[in-house]
């Protein structure tokens, strides 16, 4: 859930909002209480920095910005841990970065320490770690952080969390449910919230991401009383994303939707019908140009002659091996297990 769910006011300071983090706490108690495990998703360790220095908004300069998420996020932990003491659960504090999620080994590490929490009976609250946070490192935002943690642990529904009610249309009203072909993103602007880094157009691309893993997602108004459950329960509130029945396989969205890519492979007519149509391997030889300095192993991006983005896939060559092979005969640059084709990625680098 985002910063603005849980702050009271940017009027006269920022203030953090005691009464929705506890009211919040119970409700996902009632929820395990059903015998549903629940993960969260939190920020506000940066707001809460802020209310404990009496700012009044939130500094442009990173190492300020790092400094108060440092100041707050402990504050942060003992709120969340006193709020669910009242329904008899305990937490367990997971802060993350891009590399502990792009590196293979260590994303099956975390999904192993979120699973031995939840066989605890303990919540893991699961924030970016804004400390040490740079371009390279960083998730993005928490709704991009919730959407890759939903995939890793096999979330049956993702709730994002925002004070609106959900994705509005032109006239101002709740679109209710989106289908895969969609394209709710030209519905709402890219602004972001004033204590936050994310807004509607993150959580769109978030839920976009976990209903093409197969995970239900929806977006709601967090200062609505029992909204989780009505969520929980299928009831209609907010906005409802349509799940794709397939799922990509966790592996194929991690290679989607986590990493980050590192380089292109422009391809020639023929590599992008064959890639576009079959699925097939990348081989040297329908290479036409290679972009970036990427390693044997790391993400790249596949561009068709048009300039379209096919999909993205792993790399079995360096890009310096690449570009001496460039229209030869050889092995594949990206095999086809390690591809990914038609989905929503970010433009090419």
């Amino acid at each position: 859930m985002g910063s603005g769910v849980l702050t009271a006011s940017l009027s006269a300071g920022l203030s953090v909002d005691r009464n929705a983090i506890f009211r919040l706490a119970s409700e996902m108690g009632r929820a395990m209480a059903q015998g549903l495990e629940v993960i969260l998703v939190s920020s506000g360790a940066v707001a809460m920095g802020i209310e404990e220095l009496a700012l009044y908004k939130r500094p442009e300069a990173m190492a300020r910005v790092q400094a108060l998420a440092a100041i707050g996020q402990g504050q942060l932990m003992q709120l969340w841990r006193s709020a669910f003491e009242r329904c008899h659960h305990g937490v367990g504090q997971v802060l993350l970065t891009h590399s502990d999620l792009g590196d293979r080994q260590r994303f099956l590490n975390v999904r192993a320490t979120l699973d031995a929490l939840l066989a605890y009976g303990a919540i893991p609250i699961i924030n970016e770690t804004d400390t040490v946070m740079t371009d390279e490192i960083t998730v993005g935002d928490n709704d991009t952080l919730a959407a890759q943690v939903a995939k890793l642990i096999g979330a049956d529904l993702l709730v994002l969390l925002t004070t609106v009610d959900g994705l509005l249309d032109g006239s101002g009203q709740v679109v209710s449910h989106v289908a895969l072909d969609d394209d709710p993103a030209s519905l709402v602007s890219s602004g972001t919230s004033g204590v936050g880094r994310g807004g509607m157009g993150s959580k769109l691309e978030a839920a976009a991401a976990a209903s093409h893993g197969g995970i239900e997602v929806v977006i709601a108004n967090g200062r609505t009383t029992g909204v989780l459950a009505a969520a929980v329960a299928g009831q209609s509130v907010g906005t409802r994303f349509e799940v794709d029945g397939s799922g990509l396989p966790s592996r194929k969205h991690w290679i989607a939707y986590t990493l980050k890519a590192c380089g292109a492979l422009h391809l020639d007519t023929g590599a992008a019908t064959a890639v576009r149509g079959n699925g097939a391997s990348v081989l040297p030889v329908g290479i036409k140009q290679v972009d970036g300095d990427f390693a044997e192993g790391e993400a790249v991006t596949l561009v068709a002659p048009d300039g379209t983005v096919l999909g993205r896939g792993l790399a079995r060559q360096s890009a310096q091996a690449l570009r001496a092979v460039i229209g030869a005969k050889g092995p594949p640059a990206v095999h086809r297990d390690d591809l990914v084709i038609d989905r929503a990625l970010e433009p090419t680098p």
